[in-house]
Formats: structure tokens, sequence, C-alpha cells
């Protein structure tokens, strides 16, 4: 490294020892040149090219605050050296002092326009903290100024991901990688670009350059597992997390992720273990899993809120913007919901006929969505049921954001939470006064700015309501949707259509893979040797899923062939199957939800077993809507004992059969309308709250009284329907 061309003339000894210095410190003789560049500092005090390397040799170190004093040295000495300057950006960069690198990098660029490497190092420095559109300008600076800048290519791309320009972003990445073929953060950011683009088998494909050309690059085995994942290729995702968790076992979620993979493989090697491991690692609080996954695992309330809110402070922390502050206009509330899941998913199934219902006199409701865009007839009855039905797919976070202001948006009720496609950066920006928490993640979501979770005093129950962040909002009958014009099923045929028996009675369980575990199949095990001539159907995506589950029963002495699997299909012929179904097993600890109440509305008896938190009651909580608490057993043991009650009394079972479908045409818990009418009380109280000046408080929606069938018990003692005069009806 040459002196600046502002350095005054050494003495001749000096500058043969500055020379020799810099020599042994572009070899990596690191200790010899420093002991020289102390030497020079002393002798000559005005040696700006001393001090300035004398701080890059601390700073490389990491001795900042010292780095930092020598070259704020050498900038006294020559305060128009764009070296030095940059330099102390870097060290700034590296102590986490954004304003101050910010600051010097101004007069790096001041002083030399064209300094590639510092408009490369702003770039970053406001990729890091969200500037996106700002952080792309800098790299194009840099790019400009060297065009061949592989690493200013791969950071674009990085920030054209954060806006959702996925296709702009990908050629970044194919940019840097036409650079540099071995680059593999390259690579990787090109495997997390088709991860978004839905192109699972080529982000595989990516990631796996990665790794061939960094084998420690653990953020590539992660995002592997997770390509793998998205492709519903379990096994091959358990192992890249197995590999993961052997190289880097502090890795975020890697024993959650694990486990996970293996259970939605029905591989249920250490599941004990893991499960104690997973659940003392986030008590510790270390992030041992991700919120949905979770579920899965445990049904401690505390628990789950400590997950929630650890992977919320880690991917999504708040955005430093103030609550929005508006004047009420008047007319309609202005209701925005948030989902990637507008077309053959659950959550769409459940709501569409409160979307179809909402009183366009008092609210103006939005469809922000991403995903699932060419999905047919449920997607074009979804996009026809709002007022205004908006594709955010390519636009990023803080657009909209500014959309949601600029719409004047009053509520923003997210439907996915911490689930696959979330977009929970749009809520952690606040583009809405309220935020809401509803149906697509049975849980909390951990984050300070969601204000309301919509749940039922079933649910959660005064005592837990400490471990959910959010304020609860307890509807009065259900905090689930019935759609009472979801349409006719498909013909289910005969039973041998589905590999049933011709006699004999047929056990369910419908829910995903991943929700069964060795404890609850224990217990349908037990089942099945008390009724010799039953069978247990289930969900099997695959074929050695039903392997393995049914290797599972040979150890449990139950002949193999006496599990039946049915791979998944539409949503009409699912429906379809619950006609040959007696008796719906329901899962522990995480609760069917959708799928308890598709077997309700089918007319089949559900059992389940209550557990601590939100994801565990829901099925109890549905029964209990239903008037048939007897089907909610308390813990595992009793879950058995009234199981085997049932399955030996037909009558039993055929008076519950009889029930429910009376109840299907006349009871309120599939009044579309009535939740509609309880959901949006729940919306003007809010809005009532914040119109008045007064914080997020837990209330209690109150039961209207003019159902024409059965009226059931509210969880709430008010019967009147004057929702938005009740400001506070609940512990604050």
């Amino acid at each position: 490294m040459k002196p600046e061309s502002s350095q005054p003339v050494l003495e001749p000894d000096l500058a043969t020892q500055l020379a020799v210095a810099i020599g042994a410190h572009r070899r990596g003789e690191i200790a010899t040149a420093e002991a020289r560049y102390r030497e020079i500092v002393l002798r000559d005090p005005g040696c700006l090219t001393a001090w300035h390397l004398l701080g890059v040799v601390a700073v490389d170190r990491g001795e900042l605050d010292a780095g930092i004093a020598h070259l704020q040295r050498a900038l006294a000495l020559d305060a128009a050296s764009p070296d030095v300057a940059y330099a102390l950006s870097v060290a700034h960069a590296r102590r986490g002092d954004v304003p101050a690198a910010l600051a010097s990098l101004d007069r790096v660029t001041r002083l030399r326009a064209e300094h590639a490497d510092a408009w490369y190092l702003r770039g970053n420095l406001l990729l890091q903290t969200g500037r996106y559109a700002e952080s792309l300008a800098c790299f194009g600076s840099a790019l400009r100024s060297r065009p061949v800048y592989a690493e200013a290519f791969n950071s674009s791309a990085s920030a054209l991901r954060a806006l959702r320009r996925l296709d702009r972003a990908l050629e970044c990445a194919d940019r840097a990688i036409a650079l540099r073929p071995d680059y593999a953060l390259a690579h990787n950011m090109r495997g997390l670009v088709l991860l978004d683009l839905r192109q699972g088998a080529e982000a595989v494909a990516s990631f796996r350059r990665a790794l061939d050309a960094r084998p420690d690059f653990a953020e590539a085995l992660h995002n592997l597992g997770t390509a793998w994942m998205q492709l519903q290729r379990h096994r091959q995702a358990a192992e890249a997390f197995a590999r993961l968790a052997a190289m880097a076992p502090q890795f975020p979620h890697v024993r959650g992720n694990l486990l996970h993979a293996r259970l939605e493989c029905a591989d249920w090697r250490d599941y004990e273990s893991d499960r104690l491991a997973v659940s003392e690692g986030l008590a510790c609080g270390l992030a041992s899993d991700t919120p949905m996954q979770f579920l899965c695992l445990s049904d401690s309330a505390p628990l789950q809120l400590r997950c929630a809110r650890l992977y919320t402070a880690t991917h999504y922390p708040a955005a430093p913007r103030a609550v929005p502050v508006r004047v009420r206009r008047e007319g309609p509330i202005r209701i925005a919901y948030l989902s990637g899941d507008f077309g053959e998913h659950a959550v769409s199934y459940l709501l569409a006929g409160v979307f179809e219902r909402h009183d366009r006199s008092r609210f103006e409701t939005i469809a922000l969505s991403w995903g699932r865009s060419q999905e047919g007839p449920r997607r074009q009855r979804l996009e026809a049921a709002f007022g205004r039905f908006i594709d955010v797919s390519a636009q990023g976070d803080d657009e909209v954001v500014g959309l949601m202001e600029s719409l004047g948006v009053d509520i923003a009720v997210d439907l996915g939470g911490h689930t696959l496609g979330q977009r929970t950066g749009i809520l952690a920006r606040r583009g809405a006064p309220i935020q809401v928490n509803f149906l697509g993640l049975p849980a909390t979501m951990g984050a300070a700015y969601i204000d309301y979770l919509i749940a039922d005093r079933h649910l959660i129950p005064e005592h837990s309501r400490p471990h959910y962040e959010e304020q609860v909002v307890w509807l009065p009958e259900s905090f689930q949707p019935n759609d009472d014009r979801r349409g006719a099923t498909a013909d289910a045929g005969p039973r041998g259509r589905h590999g049933l028996p011709a006699t004999g009675l047929v056990l369910c369980c419908f829910n995903k893979t991943c929700k069964l575990n060795p404890p609850m199949f224990a217990v349908w095990m037990r089942l099945l040797q008390a009724i010799p001539e039953g069978v247990l159907w289930l969900l099997a995506a695959d074929t050695q899923v039903a392997q393995r589950l049914r290797g599972e029963a040979a150890a449990h002495g139950v002949p193999p062939e006496r599990l039946v699997f049915s791979p998944p299909t539409g949503y009409a012929d699912y429906l379809a199957r619950y006609t040959h179904a007696d008796l719906f097993l329901d899962t522990w600890p995480f609760n069917g939800g959708a799928t308890v109440s598709d077997a309700l509305s089918m007319g089949v008896p559900v059992l389940t077993c209550l557990g601590e938190s939100f994801s565990a009651r829901m099925a109890g909580g549905l029964l209990a809507s239903l008037e048939l608490p007897e089907l909610a057993a308390a813990d595992l043991a009793h879950y058995e004992a009234t199981a085997l009650a049932l399955l030996s009394d037909a009558d039993r079972l055929a008076r519950i059969r009889r029930l429910l479908a009376e109840r299907r045409e006349q009871h309120p818990f599939f009044d579309t309308d009535r939740y509609r009418r309880h959901l949006e009380g729940a919306y003007e109280t809010m809005m009532a709250r914040h119109a008045a000046g007064l914080a997020p408080a837990a209330f209690a929606v109150p039961a209207i009284d003019d159902h024409p069938g059965k009226k059931v018990h509210s969880s709430s003692d008010h019967s009147s329907s004057d929702h938005s005069s009740r400001l506070s009806s609940g512990p604050t």
C-alpha cells in the first residue's frame, strides 16, 4: 500500500521502514508490520500512512476502539483521504454503529464518487436496516464504478428479493455466479429467490452448488432442508437437518426442524428425548424451534409464547415507526385481510361465507393476497367476495404498508401468522392502527405489534390469558367459522374403493402426519386390539409413511393391514370420505381444527383430548360449541376409556350421528351469518376503543339472541347486540 499523496516526505530510513512494514503486512506477517508501524509513529507522529495501517491492523484483529482512535488520528492529519475515511467506515460498521459508518461513508463518496467499495458497504448497511430501495441504489453506484463486482450483484439480489422483485433478483444472482462460478453466497441467494418463486427443485440444485463450493456453509444446508420440506420430500429434509445438527448444533431451529421433518416421515426415533431437548432449549431462551412446528411437540402455553417471542424478535422485529394515528372518518370500517392462502386452503374453506356476508353498509373489505392465484373456482369465489381484491405478490412489505395507508385501512387481519409463506414484515411496519391475529395460526404470534387474537372462552380461559402476547377477543360460541355454502360433496363410492373392508368399524384421522406421535399412536393401537373387526384410516402422502406406520402397528401387535391409507385429494372427495367413517380420533397435543369441523359437519363423531394451549383445545372448543363436551377427554387415559365406551356402544354412536345431522341444519355452530355478526361486533369494539383513544384490551363479544334454532350458552353474560358501545368488557 503506497503512502497518501499528501503525506510529507519521510526521512529515507523511515521511508524504508514503512516500505518494509507494508511488505510484511501484504505477506500476512501482521505482528512484524504492526511493530514497525508503531516504531514509525513514535519517531514521526505525523506519518498518516502508518497511523492508517496501524488502525487497519487493529480493526482486523477486532480491537475496534483502538483501531478507530488510530484512524481518527490519521484523518486529523489529512481530512481529504478517502481511503482512511473508508477504513474508519469499516471500523464503525464492525462495531455496529451504523449512523457513524454511514456518516463516514458520505465523506468517502464526496471525496471519491467512484469508490465502489464504499458504495457497496453503504448498500449493505442500508440492507441490514431494511432500507432496501436505498441499498439497491448504492449497489448500482458500486457496479457503475466496478462492473465486474460479483458481491454487489449478489447484494443487489438480496435487496430485490426483499422488495419482491424476484425475477430481477434471480438475474442479479445469476450475474454474480457468472463472474464467480464458485461464489457460495450467490448460489445460496439464487436458491432463496427460487424458493420464493416456489421452484423448489431448482432451489435444491442451487443450495447443493453452494455447499459444493463451501461444505461448511451452515445457512445453505438449512436452506436445503427447507427446500426439501417445500417439495414434501421430508426424508431428504431430515437428512439435511441431521447434517446441520452435527455441523452446527446451535444453529437456530435446527433441533425443531429435524424433529419436525422426522414427524412428517412418521420417523419416531428418539422422539421423546428430542422433544424434551427442544422444550428445554426454549425454556433456556434458545431458538430451538419455530412457532408452528412447536405446536406438534407441546401444549405448554408459556413455552409456545416464548417460542413465538424468540422467533418474532429474530425474524420480524418491530420497525421503528409509531402506531398510525388517523382521524376516524365517517363511513364503514375498512378491514384488510392479509393472506397467501386465498385459494384451496383450510382458512379459505372456513371463511369464504363470512367474506361474502360482511355487511357492506358497515364494513369495507379488502383482500391483500399473495400466492395461490391459479386455484380455479375457489379463488374466483374469494375474489368476488371482497370489495377489493389486490394481489401484492410483487410488492415489498414497505410498498404494501404504503398501500394500506393510502387505502385508509382501519383494521389489518392476518390470516396466516407464523405459517408457510408468511409476510409478518407488513405487520411489523404497522400499516394499520389495529392489527389482528386470526385463524391461520392457532397460537400467539409473540409480537407486541399484534393487538388482538380472536379466540373463545374454551380455547383461552381467563387464567391462560397471560400466556398470549395479544389481547384476547372472546367470541361467544366458537372462534372458528363454518361455511354453510361449502357445496355438495363428491360420491364416495363403495368402501372397497378406499381399501376399507366391507364390514367393521372405521376409525379415522385425517390430520397431517406431523401431528401423530408415539403416545397417541399407542392408544390407537390398543383400541384396534379391542375391536378386532375395526380398521384405522389415515392420510399418507407417500408409501414410505404408510410402510413406517404399518411397521409401528406390527410392533404393537396389530396386523399391519388394519391400517388403511389414502392420499391427499380434492376438497369434495376428501369430505366424501367421511361417509364411511364411524369415529374421528383427534390428535394431541396439536388438535385438528378444520379437519374436526369437517368431520362434525359430515356427521362423524369426534373424540379429542384437551390440553393447555389454544392448539391443544381447538377440537374441544368445537365440541363444546356443539354441546358435546363429553367427547373431549381430560387426558389420554380418559381419551382411551371414552373411545372404548363409544366403540362398544353402537346405539350411542348412532345417536351422536343423528344429533349431528339435526344440528347441521339448525345449530348456531353451523350458522355462518350468525358467526359473521359476532366477528363484526368484535371489529366494532376494537374500532370504538381506538377511536376513544384507549389501548387494546381483552374483551368478550356478547351473543346475539335471534337464532331460530336452539340457543347455546355463551361465554358472555351479556345479550345486547350493541357491540361497539362495550369498550372494555373484559379485564384489562
